[in-house]
């Protein structure tokens, strides 16, 4: 299945296909548009969220619970409760909440941390591995590159 997210200063596609593939999945794109929402600074319900930003309401509690955990979003509860930004969008990066919704945040299974490869030698990293690490490396200066608050003034 491929997710696609267009966020302003870059758009990115990839296709899910295993555990370890990364990388913009719709819970991220969720996430980003919930963190869009709440970029005004008002408290809004849960509600309110999925109306401006057409998410599904089940999926929006999972990515507040993600968020809040994370000490992105804040929530105040009972009458007049609702949620709120919490982080600095000065701060935070597209890269901060692909770390926050997604898993595993490699391109393949083989780079995750204690990984052997079973094609190899250990003590050896295949060309394709090191080319691989070069993209990650990449991608995720350029996920980090903007500020959420850079990229939102730009909508």
């Amino acid at each position: 299945m491929l997710f696609s997210v267009d966020f302003g200063i870059i758009g990115v596609d990839f296709e899910r296909k295993g555990k370890a593939a990364m990388l913009i999945t719709r819970e991220t794109d969720y996430a980003l548009r919930t963190i869009r929402a709440l970029s005004g600074g008002e408290r809004m319900t849960v509600a309110q969220i999925c109306e401006k930003e057409h998410i599904p309401v089940p999926f929006t509690y999972k990515i507040l619970k993600k968020l809040t955990g994370a000490d992105i979003v804040a929530v105040t509860r009972g009458a007049g409760g609702g949620y709120r930004l919490s982080a600095d969008l000065g701060s935070l990066t597209l890269w901060d909440v692909v770390q926050v919704t997604e898993e595993e945040c490699v391109l393949m299974e083989c780079m995750l941390p204690g990984h052997i490869c079973e094609h190899n030698c250990e003590h050896l990293l295949c060309h394709l591995n090191k080319e691989l690490e070069r993209v990650q490396q990449v991608l995720t200066a350029e996920l980090s590159r903007y500020s959420l608050a850079e990229i939102l003034s730009r909508e």
